[in-house]
C-alpha cells in the first residue's frame, strides 16, 4: 500500500512541478534557458519534504499508541522467572 502512496504523491508532485515550471516561463516570457535544471530544482525542493511527511505519517498511522492495539511478544507471552 506504501508503494502507490509514493507513486501517487510522486505523480502528483511531477504534475505540480509542470504547473510551476510553466507558470515560471510565462512570467520570463520565453523558455527558460536550462529549463530541466529548473525543473529539477523545483521537484527536488518538493518532494524531500513531501515524502518526509508521508512517511511520517504512515509511521503515526502504523504506530500501537495510535492504532490502540497492544504489541505482543515474539516469544509468546513466555516469561522466564526471575532468579535472585
Amino acid at each position: 500500500m506504501e508503494i502507490v502512496l509514493f507513486t501517487g504523491v510522486g505523480i502528483l508532485l511531477y504534475l505540480v512541478t509542470g504547473q510551476i515550471l510553466t507558470r515560471l516561463e510565462r512570467m520570463h516570457g520565453d523558455v527558460l534557458p536550462q529549463r530541466n535544471i529548473v525543473f529539477f530544482v523545483i521537484i527536488l525542493s518538493l518532494s524531500v519534504p513531501t515524502f518526509s511527511l508521508v512517511r511520517t505519517l504512515i509511521e503515526r498511522s502504523e504506530s500501537p499508541q495510535d492504532n490502540n492495539q497492544e504489541q505482543q511478544t515474539t516469544d509468546g507471552g513466555y516469561q522466564p522467572p526471575e532468579t535472585h
